[in-house]
């Protein structure tokens, strides 16, 4: 990609912070078609936001959109016996 492209896009495309909550938000609502384009444009020029992305989409997939189970034991998981015994040997000896 040449370098005036580059500094163009850079110069008229949200900054990260604001790229990394239009992600967040589009979990939960569909974007606009503006906001879609610049995060789109924002891509084009930052890897970081886009792996960024990759992650929380995959996480959201993994949880089936539902963020509420995130907390829910899984099947086969650790007795609550099993669990008691790894809290006592985390917590700090005195």
């Amino acid at each position: 990609m040449p370098q005036w492209l580059i500094n163009l896009l850079a110069r008229n495309t949200p900054s990260c912070k604001e790229v990394i909550r239009l992600i967040s938000d589009s979990m939960e609502r569909p974007l606009s078609f503006r906001q879609r384009l610049a995060v789109r444009f924002h891509f084009l020029i930052c890897k970081w936001c886009t792996r960024y992305q990759k992650q929380i989409r995959f996480i959201h997939n993994i949880l089936g959109g539902r963020p509420e189970k995130v907390g829910e034991t899984a099947p086969g998981a650790l007795s609550p016996e099993a669990q008691e015994r790894i809290k006592q040997a985390l917590r700090p000896k005195k």
